[in-house]
């Protein structure tokens, strides 16, 4: 593993840990993994998906977006047109590499930016998204679920990568991203992959980027699964599933 670090359009650094694959030349086929919102580089999840897809041969990047984790910003400025360019930053610094090609990963908040940026981005060769939201506009509706949810979380000791609350950007954002028309406009494989009983982003709402993907697709609902996967075998499940994804589809 290696430290980076690299910058954004606002010149802030952005830090992340990048896991070599089995290629011989640069990088190679490299995924790059998008956070949620409360999470950071450092967390359960992304850390387990770095280490299947490198034992698979690939190379992977995951990095605190800008107001997370060790990343520069304020949580308080948080927005999703941020994030995406954050992930454009991030793929450039992937392809400086020799990361070639390039897929997403994407989780929660993190799963929309990864579609957002897809859909302006066709280079991108495949896209996973996990417990992924698909209409921003209700995140504001359900805030203060979230914001209780993340009081649980953290008193049941994970450790989260951001702290505070949204400012008003972030919900006059949320409102003017449309994440679904971003799907119809992705032509990447892509695999959805969410919680049956997710108590944070709906189900409806991996069902709804599902029917409005124009491409290759596939929809796995997991009964019984929560927004984190909190489950040790919904964690395998979705795991294994991203895997073969990608194997099947992130090819030289």
């Amino acid at each position: 593993m290696e430290k980076v670090v690299f910058r954004n359009s606002l010149d802030q650094r952005l830090f992340g840990i990048l896991h070599q694959g089995s290629s011989g030349s640069g990088l190679g086929a490299t995924i790059v993994l998008c956070h949620g919102m409360m999470s950071a580089k450092e967390g359960t999840k992304q850390k387990a998906f770095a280490q299947v897809f490198e034992e698979s041969g690939f190379s992977v990047l995951r990095f605190d977006f800008s107001f997370c984790g060790e990343s520069e910003g304020r949580f308080e400025e948080i927005t999703f047109a941020q994030e995406v360019d954050d992930l454009r930053a991030a793929v450039g610094w992937v392809r400086e590499r020799g990361g070639n090609p390039v897929g997403l990963l994407g989780s929660s908040m993190g799963g929309a930016v990864a579609l957002l940026y897809a859909s302006g981005d066709p280079s991108i060769e495949v896209l996973v998204t996990l417990a992924a939201v698909g209409q921003p506009v209700g995140i504001a509706d359900r805030m203060e679920d979230l914001k209780r949810k993340t009081q649980e979380w953290k008193d049941e000791g994970y450790q989260l990568g951001a702290e505070g609350e949204p400012g008003e950007k972030f919900f006059e954002d949320a409102r003017r991203q449309d994440v679904l028309g971003a799907a119809r406009r992705v032509s990447a494989p892509l695999l959805v992959l969410h919680g049956g009983a997710d108590e944070v982003v709906p189900v409806e709402d991996a069902r709804a980027i599902h029917a409005n993907a124009s491409g290759l697709k596939s929809l796995k609902v997991l009964p019984g699964g929560d927004h984190r996967f909190t489950r040790p075998e919904d964690l395998e499940e979705v795991l294994n599933a991203a895997r073969d994804w990608f194997k099947k589809y992130l090819k030289v």
